[in-house]
């Protein structure tokens, strides 16, 4: 019982450290790279599917910096579909590498040595 509470604690810890990491990878790599929403608030990677509403325009390049009169653009060769791919694949990632080191010995069990009798 206490090995299950244990893991799932360390893989509570990681999912954790892993969806910071992947909201600043979105933050910096894809957002305003290959989608801008004109009305967005951050933090894209945590609102999966709302990257983008309303009129969408698919462009060869993305300016992060429209009006909200203008409509949330794509980059040409990338649909919703494939963002919503892309954020799969990130997610996928992050619950592997927790399960991964949810099961993994973080610290080893150092052995005391005994003195012998006598």
């Amino acid at each position: 019982m206490i090995q299950m509470l244990k893991s799932a604690t360390k893989f509570v810890i990681v999912m954790v450290m892993m969806t910071v990491a992947c909201t600043v990878i979105w933050g910096t790599f894809v957002t305003d790279k290959l989608y801008n929403c004109t009305d967005a608030v951050g933090f894209d990677y945590l609102q999966p599917g709302n990257w983008v509403h309303g009129r969408v325009a698919y462009v060869p390049h993305i300016v992060a910096s429209n009006t909200m009169t203008e409509p949330d653009t794509i980059k040409q060769g990338w649909s919703l579909a494939s963002l919503w791919c892309l954020w799969i694949l990130f997610f996928a990632v992050s619950v592997l590498v927790s399960v991964f080191f949810a099961r993994k010995t973080w610290i080893q069990s150092q052995s005391v040595p005994t003195l012998p009798d006598g």
